[in-house]
């Protein structure tokens, strides 16, 4: 992987369709040594997260705490189902992971980007900037 991980996010992305906001993410996630294999690897988790109905939950561990900060809750993420989304998240390959945050970074909820953000600085030593009106850069 490159020396210098700083991923940008143009806000304008949030407001594209699935295959723009894709497209953006793969190509950032290739710059970074994501193969065509890991990307087709998103693409499953992305359906077993719907298929147990588990979107909503935290499922890469952090969650915003109403304002309070992240949290880390890795035992948050089971679904009605049963099914643990963060167990589930771990037992991918490391860069299948990787490039399913950085796909979570362009989708337009925010509690998705925002939770792929603590994930790949905490845990992989990325840097996101996220560019455009009203964007926070810390």
């Amino acid at each position: 992987m490159a020396e210098n991980k700083v991923i940008v996010v143009n806000e304008s992305m949030f407001g594209k369709d699935a295959a723009a906001k894709t497209a953006a993410a793969n190509k950032v996630a290739k710059e970074y040594g994501i193969s065509d294999e890991a990307l087709a690897a998103v693409e499953d988790f992305k359906k077993a997260l719907t298929d147990n109905n588990a979107w909503d939950l935290p499922f890469m561990g952090y969650v915003n705490e109403d304002g309070y900060g992240y949290a880390y809750v890795p035992d948050r993420a089971v679904a009605t189902s049963g099914w643990d989304a963060f167990k589930a998240f771990r037992a991918l390959p490391e860069d299948v992971q990787t490039a399913f945050a950085i796909r979570m970074l362009f989708t337009h909820r925010d509690v998705d980007r925002y939770g792929a953000d603590m994930f790949l600085h905490y845990e992989h030593g990325f840097k996101v900037r996220f560019e455009g009106p009203g964007s926070n850069n810390y």
